[in-house]
């Protein structure tokens, strides 16, 4: 049935969620990720700010999980199909869109277009067609949500080759082999809108959400400013030979450009399907939710600084930076 909420000013209802309905077509799937909320969870910065941050937990093993922040990456195969299973509880409404899948309209997750998950659960069914790379994240008033941290990492892998020896890793069939793997998820944070409620905005008043004015920059959850320089999982070691694949994304609102610190990257995907052409940059500029994948192998020992600034989108002014390593011995 469909479900009402007050806005709280003058008693107006505003917000209208329709029932969420079993999934149509619901078949057995191949792989199985189950997510459930969290909105009391926080990240530490650089300066000692603690900023409160909302995500999804991972119950695949029974629990609650935990207050991961981006949340757990998912990681799919092409062809495989998924079910992604979103249980609320007691939370206020969400869903689960996978950016860039094309699955039904019904298992969408686009708030209001399909529904919302109000209390209860609801299953996404999905089948990824292109191994590349996505990323997953609430669509129920996207804009603030999003800048929660209520999105994470999708990776769909290719069918593996025959040809190939055992082991072998590639962006995508037929693509570029690797032998280190970093996903980096550059994002933005304004801490006077993590202290906004969940349906902040969404009876039409003004609560600033036109007006982001970011002081933290961070990668993957990781304060740019020096932690994202050391930090397991961003920084990349690897030795001189390897072949590095980042995958970029482009979590953030504001504009941004990256530099791979002297190295020239291989630009062999965007979005989730290979470019035609590899193209050959220095720097990358992207807005938000776009997505490479780039290919490195640096050619000499060393550190490589990586830096992502991030431009103001109206004057295009530098107004944050974050940075981390590749490590090359």
């Amino acid at each position: 049935m469909a479900m009402t909420k007050s806005s709280g000013g003058m008693g107006q209802t505003c917000y209208v969620y329709p029932g969420h309905p079993a999934t149509p077509g619901l078949v057995t799937a191949d792989v199985v990720y189950n997510r459930g909320i969290y909105m009391n969870g926080s990240i530490t910065m650089d300066d000692g700010t603690v900023v409160t941050i909302w995500g999804y937990t991972d119950t695949s093993g029974g629990g609650m999980g935990g207050n991961q922040f981006p949340s757990p990456a998912m990681r799919v195969t092409e062809g495989q199909i998924v079910h992604t299973v979103l249980s609320v509880g007691n939370m206020w409404a969400h869903t689960v869109h996978h950016h860039g899948i094309e699955p039904s309209w019904q298992n969408d997750g686009v708030g209001h277009i399909s529904w919302d998950v109000e209390g209860g659960t609801y299953t996404y069914q999905w089948r990824p067609a292109h191994a590349g790379t996505y990323f997953y994240h609430c669509h129920v008033n996207t804009v603030l949500h999003a800048e929660m941290g209520m999105y994470g990492a999708l990776i769909v892998d290719p069918v593996p080759d025959p040809n190939d020896p055992p082991g072998t890793k590639r962006a995508f069939a037929g693509g570029p082999t690797y032998d280190v793997e970093a996903i980096w998820a550059c994002d933005e944070i304004d801490p006077a809108w993590h202290t906004l409620p969940w349906n902040a905005g969404t009876c039409g008043g003004d609560v600033g959400l036109n007006d982001l004015n970011p002081k933290y920059f961070i990668i993957t959850g990781v304060d740019g400013a020096t932690s994202a320089l050391t930090a397991p999982g961003i920084a990349v070691n690897m030795t001189l030979g390897q072949t590095l694949l980042v995958r970029y994304i482009c979590a953030g609102y504001f504009p941004q450009r990256i530099t791979f610190g002297g190295l020239t990257a291989t630009v062999v995907a965007s979005d989730g399907r290979p470019l035609p052409t590899p193209i050959y940059p220095t720097s990358i500029e992207a807005c938000s939710a776009e997505r490479y994948d780039c290919i490195l192998k640096p050619t000499a020992t060393g550190t490589y600084t990586v830096t992502v600034e991030f431009m103001h989108w109206i004057t295009g002014a530098v107004v944050g930076t974050a940075r981390t390593r590749i490590n090359v011995a």
